[in-house]
């Protein structure tokens, strides 16, 4: 018998996780159901408002979250080859300031990631002429950065072409009621409770861990950059850095911030100016007209302010104790895309073994 599967979600992890599942076993009937799709913009909805690239936030000793991002790298490596998705490689450069590197004892070793021999091309940048000045260290590689419209989009036409529904509901409250919600009007034999950050206001299955938001705040701008460029270590602003991400289709995405503790979701003016004028400092080819005929100003689209899903001990992926048909599969924190595809092909597996064990 056909398994009816409900997907609850159409962010980034939700769309990934149906097309793969769908990929997976052809012979699933999957409806994606979600109160935001591709297309719209909305503080409760993370995924528009991501940068996004590849850029593991794992530590040296975090093996799981480092499973869970190495397959995103070589998957949207692969999808640069494809104009439809959005994805494209660019040279990827992180900085250290002399603040933050003299904080940590001028070590190299305690500023390069686990990802050095991952990645291609990785290298250490040590040379002062090779450095902006303020910064006392830095490495390289290859990556990538998602023009996350494009790529919304994209994952939804591959999701339609495969054959799965898609369907705008209003907000659910009981994770139970998505049972009901599959397009063939039957109850679905398995939920995949893809939710993000609006996990911890659905009741209907417990977890023990807190789920929180971390405030974001970006500017879309029409300024175009060489290459991705990120710098830490600000004093006295331990939860401000500068990220840089330039889009394929032109312009870039700057930032930003983390910020767990917020009064507001309005934009920060303030925060606004510094993330500019760090951008000048460190990026200032976005303001010559000698280069891509940039603006001699930063020209803003849009600020935008976005709400990550963060949870504490990192992403739940698993299937429900107390409901074995619920799956889920929330909790990416900022690193939604860059885990979209090791934290979906865990989950597709989880499924596919509870599929072989059960008669539906």
């Amino acid at each position: 018998m056909t398994s009816k599967v409900v997907v609850v979600g159409a962010g980034v992890i939700g769309l990934t996780t149906a097309l793969q599942l769908k990929r997976a076993n052809p012979d699933y009937s999957i409806s994606i159901v979600a109160h935001h799709l591709p297309g719209d913009l909305d503080i409760e909805y993370t995924s528009p408002f991501a940068g996004a690239n590849w850029h593991s936030f794992a530590s040296k000793n975090d093996r799981e979250l480092q499973e869970l991002d190495k397959p995103g790298y070589w998957k949207f490596l692969e999808l640069s080859n494809e104009p439809r998705s959005g994805v494209w490689i660019t040279t990827n450069k992180s900085y250290v300031t002399e603040v933050e590197f003299n904080s940590k004892g001028r070590d190299p070793a305690k500023f390069v990631p686990w990802f050095k021999n991952f990645v291609k091309n990785f290298k250490t940048i040590e040379n002062s002429s090779e450095l902006p000045d303020g910064i006392a260290f830095g490495y390289s590689f290859d990556g990538v950065v998602i023009s996350v419209p494009i790529y919304l989009n994209y994952l939804l036409q591959e999701n339609l072409g495969a054959g799965n529904s898609v369907r705008r509901i209003s907000k659910i409250s009981n994770i139970h009621e998505a049972r009901d919600l599959h397009s063939s009007g039957a109850k679905a034999d398995i939920v995949v409770n893809a939710t993000g950050g609006l996990a911890n206001r659905i009741v209907g299955f417990k977890d023990d861990k807190r789920n929180f938001p971390v405030r974001g705040q970006v500017l879309l701008v029409r300024n175009n950059a060489k290459c991705e460029v990120s710098v830490e270590g600000f004093p006295e602003l331990d939860n401000e850095m500068l990220y840089l991400m330039p889009r394929k289709e032109g312009g870039c995405i700057i930032g930003g911030c983390f910020l767990e503790n917020f009064a507001s979701t309005d934009v920060d003016e303030q925060l606004t100016k510094r993330i500019i004028d760090r951008a000048l400092k460190y990026v200032p080819e976005i303001v010559d007209p000698s280069y891509k005929n940039n603006p001699p100003k930063v020209d803003i689209v849009r600020t935008q302010v976005g709400l990550r899903p963060f949870r504490e001990g990192g992403a739940r992926i698993e299937q429900d104790s107390d409901n074995g048909w619920l799956f889920h599969n929330y909790g990416a924190g900022g690193g939604g895309y860059q885990g979209s595809y090791g934290m979906s092909s865990k989950l597709v597996e989880l499924i596919q073994k509870h599929v072989g064990n059960s008669k539906f």
